[in-house]
């Protein structure tokens, strides 16, 4: 944990920007209201050609605590959260979306129960529409624990990036961040792959959902079998791209490897036996979300015969 008993460490907030001028002032208000207040907030944008770039010099004339960068062409979500990361001064930082809501406490919450050992922790992420905010839901009601298998992590992740914070030196182990994968699962990947990724069971986010939200692209194709498609390849290529560049456990990689092969096999339309007798086998890990309770065991047999038709959660 981090020592918070005498002076607070200096806290980075890596805020990433795009065309963000709609709802960027309502997050910028929230992190510099944040009760930790030994923070410097990096600001690094990606090119905007809405008003971003005023409001953000108008905030920065105002606190000092922020440091804004452009960076000289559009780089892409991954890349310019690569830039932001390499600004910052901290050794400790917090990811930022653009558009969303900080509880004021959040990072003071985090680093005053940091799990031990952990060099990537998650907390909790509600949701609201839009400007919503008054409609605001907490976080899905399941198990939230520490990660301490990559398997957890394929399957059904509660990992968001906005909604984390993370030593500095894990980016030794996972940079540069490959195209085409997200960043927040790259790196809770890497740190539970020789570590343990740390909860903190609280909502201490409020993520805007809205219709330029990067991470709804691929979820809001209204073709189920297309969608399907789309993210079997999709899980395929983490899968494999990881598996290239980490040192895991060996049974870890182990069933990680059979997961992507027996996805390979799958065209969506017929029932994969492997698959069913392989989350079967794999249960305690894949539905390690779930609140154990009674009949659990025909939930993970129902979830399993989907996985099998699917091959996805």
């Amino acid at each position: 944990m981090p020592d918070t008993t005498t002076i607070q460490p200096l806290v980075s907030v890596a805020l990433c920007t795009y065309n963000g001028a709609k709802f960027i002032q309502a997050q910028l208000d929230s992190i510099l209201q944040q009760t930790w207040n030994n923070l410097e907030i990096i600001i690094s944008d990606d090119g905007s050609v809405d008003e971003t770039k005023a409001i953000i010099d108008e905030y920065s004339q105002q606190d000092n605590r922020i440091r804004f960068f452009q960076n000289q062409s559009n780089l892409g979500y991954n890349k310019n959260f690569e830039m932001a990361f390499s600004h910052c001064t901290g050794e400790l930082i917090a990811i930022s979306d653009q558009d969303d809501i900080w509880e004021k406490d959040k990072i003071e919450i985090m680093m005053k129960n940091w799990p031990a050992g952990s060099l990537f922790v998650y907390s909790l992420s509600g949701n609201f529409m839009d400007n919503d905010f008054d409609g605001r839901t907490e976080a899905p009601n399941v198990r939230y624990t520490n990660i301490d298998n990559i398997l957890k992590l394929v399957f059904n992740s509660p990992v968001h990036g906005h909604a984390c914070m993370f030593k500095k030196e894990l980016l030794n182990r996972c940079l540069p961040f490959p195209e085409n994968i997200f960043y927040d699962w790259w790196m809770s990947m890497h740190a539970a792959a020789t570590g343990v990724v740390g909860c903190i069971p609280q909502t201490l986010t409020w993520h805007r959902t809205h219709s330029a939200n990067f991470s709804r692209t691929l979820m809001n194709i209204e073709d189920r079998e297309k969608k399907d498609k789309q993210l079997k390849e999709q899980m395929i290529h983490f899968i494999e791209t990881f598996y290239q560049s980490t040192t895991a456990a060996a049974e870890q990689r182990k069933l990680l490897k059979q997961y992507a092969g027996i996805l390979k096999e799958m065209n969506g339309r017929k029932f994969s036996s492997r698959m069913f007798g392989y989350v079967l086998r794999n249960r305690k890990l894949i539905f390690h979300y779930k609140k154990r309770k009674a009949l659990l065991f025909l939930s993970e047999i129902k979830h399993a015969w989907r996985m099998a038709r699917r091959g996805l959660l």
